[in-house]
């Protein structure tokens, strides 16, 4: 059985794998050339192909890609679609680190830490105009939108900070003792009636783009605040706009946004009520994310090889 493994920040970890798993050939390409001569008779394929290199993968029955995202593939290689290559991600690879940024963000915008960041700037000492503005995050409503592996990690740090947390979610799921509601997409416009922070964390699919519009938008209270950590294209950026510069919102934390990098003269960056970060909510020391996403392919290496059940299975129609 030949596997082929094609990214390279998994180079400090292959040789446990090969040590694991020594009857099967474990093949390292990296370049375009390499992938082509070896793809023919690759049955495993660790990361992702080209459109040309996956015509030629004759023998290919299962992907492991490196990523929870999955619009990168099926936009490149659309033909995988109906095939009967099986497709498993790296879902929960960053789902702490996405725990962690959205709080952070939820914080920052509640303490009102750009403030004092040009106050800093300024050299100003303003007491008295802060006290009229920085807010105490429990108690307020946490409503996520996408309670996968990301949204659950966001769910308990939220629940711990004291707020309460419902959520949406378009699969039927378990909320676990720290979500108090789970709902079905039917039910968003409760969900963001409801909320001082909604956190978008699900998946993005052709469907689901723009699913926070202006109607959206306009239900939500203007002292509410949105945090996006999952793909920017599900909320409608001209919408979003002109909700926080008109006061209809109080504010935006985006980790993602719907054109990536995001242009210099977009009108978000002057926004004072807006925190942007540049899609790095599933990040963390390099080493870490990298050893959890190889980790995530090693399990299934194993379930596969024992005729188990993978664990991450993207179903391909709805895919996510």
């Amino acid at each position: 059985m030949n596997v082929l493994l094609l990214a390279e920040f998994g180079i400090p970890y292959y040789e446990d794998l090969r040590a694991e798993h020594p009857y099967i050939n474990l093949i390292e390409a990296f370049s375009d050339n390499e992938i082509m001569q070896q793809i023919g008779s690759a049955e495993i394929v660790f990361g992702y192909l080209t459109a040309a290199q996956f015509v030629k993968a004759k023998s290919l029955k299962w992907i492991q890609t490196l990523d929870a995202g999955m619009e990168g593939l099926f936009d490149t290689v659309p033909e995988i679609i109906e095939s009967d290559v099986v497709i498993t991600n790296a879902r929960g690879a960053g789902a702490p680190m996405i725990g962690e940024h959205a709080i952070a963000l939820m914080l920052a915008l509640a303490r009102q830490l750009p403030r004092f960041w040009d106050d800093k700037s300024a050299h100003r000492w303003d007491q008295e105009g802060a006290l009229n503005v920085v807010e105490y995050l429990g108690d307020k409503t946490c409503g996520i939108i996408g309670l996968g592996k990301s949204g659950r990690e966001i769910g308990w740090r939220a629940k711990a900070l004291g707020m309460h947390v419902i959520a949406v979610d378009e699969q039927p799921v378990d909320g676990d003792p720290v979500v108090e509601e789970v709902w079905g997409l039917s039910k968003l416009d409760d969900l963001l009636k409801q909320s001082d922070y909604v956190v978008v964390t699900a998946p993005y699919t052709p469907q689901n783009e723009n699913l926070i519009s202006s109607a959206q938008l306009s239900i939500m209270k203007p002292s509410a605040r949105i945090v996006v950590t999952s793909r920017g294209r599900l909320v409608e950026q001209n919408a979003l706009l002109s909700a926080l510069r008109e006061g209809r919102l109080a504010g935006a934390a985006l980790d993602t946004t719907a054109q990536e990098p995001l242009p210099a003269d977009n009108e978000l960056w002057g926004l004072p009520n807006v925190i942007i970060t540049p899609h790095i909510a599933g990040n963390s020391e390099k080493e870490l994310l990298d050893k959890r996403t190889v980790n995530i392919f090693a399990e299934n290496l194993r379930r596969y090889l024992s005729k188990q059940p993978l664990i991450n299975i993207v179903d391909k129609q709805l895919r996510y």
